[in-house]
């Protein structure tokens, strides 16, 4: 450890109370992993150069004030967390630094470590500022204070932005620090790049990045996202899932047209009733299956670790090589009574938004429905609209899509220097885990990179459970603590795997 690093770190742990961390009774801030085994409690030996116990430290207070910085977008205020990243960078060697506005008080941030001999094009490591907003009313904690409660035997951190995306932010950052003290092994410079409005609304993130300023990321190799999952059950880490594509969204508006009238006298042709019928078949209806090469991989190793003997015989069934399109479909079948698999095999549709009327005692001529589609990369979203159509069946109710096709960004393969990294120290951490190439249902700033030809892999990571994963733009969103300090060695040894000489 440097000198450098051991100033920041007294520094900052001696500012932890002041940054606005909680520590509720009993509950202490973390200096390493507790006693005994946890899933986030790692035995093989800490990767060189690695201080595991100071990783712990400066990620929790980097969260901690993240946190505290509130990004809730509307309005987004990035600028905040921009200038936070700016201070902390001004303290390490070898960074070029840019705070990049791009709206009142919205910004992206970009450093660059520099490798002293670089022979190898740069690596990014990114996430987004912005969180989604809140009901302050429904949290157990202040959600823009960071609060350490203990539950059980588990100390959790809570406050919004804890998982999505400030914990990928705030141990990237812990990780680079530490990286920085091995500047002169490295092999190619690191990209930190923070993007805004992630969470919606004007491109003014990552879309402004490959845009307006290109030229700061355009010789990146591949780059290291949010978007996949590192999955704990039973006590431990059971499988690390590495996004290497996503699905994109559209929205598909149903409008009904019909005669108006005064509700004392029904009309055969309400538009209302059509409207309903209709969404109600499209609702039900599911999209052919379609697997592709991240999703045939997926289920193949997700069947080693099934527990249940049905879903594990269906994924073999749907994976195997001389499986016909009547067995896919077959095992398909079983396997999509589970809501997560189903959103994998096909393009699925949710009914979001429903709107007609103006009084309850008059009939009105008009109304509508929105879908969000979630397309697969190999599928065709016009084939679909013209599915909803077909299926709904009404003569006047019309189903079309708001905005033009796009095309999907090439899947990132698992053949790069990076996949390889993410999954050696995945497996040199958790040796009997499981890594599966992952296909997001949900959209990230990865599909910006990939569309520009950067190869971009996603994964939250923090270990959690499926009860804390489900917690993500949702109420008392949290993390365990011991997770904090488990994400930062595993984005050091990723990006030391990816950038030692």
């Amino acid at each position: 450890m440097g000198a450098l690093s051991r100033r920041f770190s007294l520094r900052v742990v001696g500012r932890a109370l002041s940054l606005g961390v909680l520590v509720a009774p009993g509950a202490a801030l973390a200096q390493g992993a507790t006693q005994g085994a946890s899933p986030w409690t790692v035995t093989t030996a800490a990767p060189a150069g690695f201080d595991r116990a100071l990783a712990q430290r400066m990620s929790q207070v980097h969260l901690t004030r993240l946190i505290g910085l509130n990004t809730q977008n509307p309005p987004g205020n990035e600028l905040l967390t921009a200038q936070y990243f700016d201070s902390v960078f001004a303290t390490v060697p070898g960074v070029e630094r840019h705070v990049l506005p791009a709206a009142e008080g919205r910004a992206n941030f970009l450093a660059r470590l520099k490798a002293p001999n670089a022979t190898k094009r740069p690596v990014i490591i990114m996430g987004h500022m912005d969180v989604v907003g809140v009901d302050s009313t429904k949290w157990k904690t202040p959600p823009f204070t960071a609060t350490v409660v203990k539950e059980g035997s588990v100390e959790y951190l809570y406050g919004r932005g804890a998982i999505d995306d400030k914990g990928m932010l705030a141990t990237a950052l812990a990780a680079m620090q530490q990286l920085a003290t091995r500047r002169d092994q490295l092999d190619r410079d690191v990209i930190f790049m923070a993007t805004a409005a992630e969470e919606g609304g004007p491109g003014i993130g990552v879309e402004h990045m490959v845009t307006q300023h290109w030229r700061l990321i355009e010789d990146a190799e591949f780059a290291l996202n949010e978007g996949g999952r590192i999955r704990v059950s039973d006590g431990f880490v059971k499988s690390v899932n590495i996004q290497t594509t996503e699905k994109v969204s559209y929205s598909v508006v149903a409008r009904a047209t019909g005669p108006s009238g005064h509700a004392s006298v029904p009309l055969p042709d309400n538009v209302l009733a059509a409207l309903a019928r209709a969404v109600q078949r499209v609702h039900a209806w599911k999209a052919p299956v379609k697997l592709n090469e991240t999703t045939r991989l997926y289920f193949s190793r997700l069947a080693r670790i099934e527990k249940d003997p049905v879903l594990k015989s269906a994924m073999q069934r749907l994976t195997a090589a001389n499986a016909t399109p009547a067995q896919i479909d077959a095992a398909a079948a079983v396997l999509s009574k589970e809501p997560l698999h189903n959103a994998v095999l096909r393009t699925g549709q949710s009914l979001t938004l429903m709107q007609g009327g103006i009084r309850s005692n008059v009939i009105p001529s008009d109304a509508s429905a929105t879908f969000n589609v979630r397309v697969l990369p190999n599928d065709d979203v016009r084939g679909i609209v013209e599915a909803f159509n077909r299926v709904g069946a009404e003569k006047q109710v019309t189903f079309t899509l708001s905005g033009q096709p796009r095309t999907s960004p090439p899947v990132s393969p698992v053949t790069t220097a990076l996949y390889q990294a993410m999954e050696s120290s995945a497996l040199a951490m958790v040796p009997s885990t499981t890594v599966i190439p992952f296909m997001s249902t949900g959209a990230t700033d990865g599909a910006a990179l990939r569309a520009k030809g950067i190869p971009t892999y996603g994964i939250l990571p923090l270990p959690l459970p499926m009860e804390d994963e489900l917690r993500m733009h949702g109420d008392n969103e949290r993390t365990p603590v011991q997770a904090i300090g488990w994400a930062t060695e595993f984005l050091y040894r990723t990006l030391e795997r990816v950038t030692a000489k």
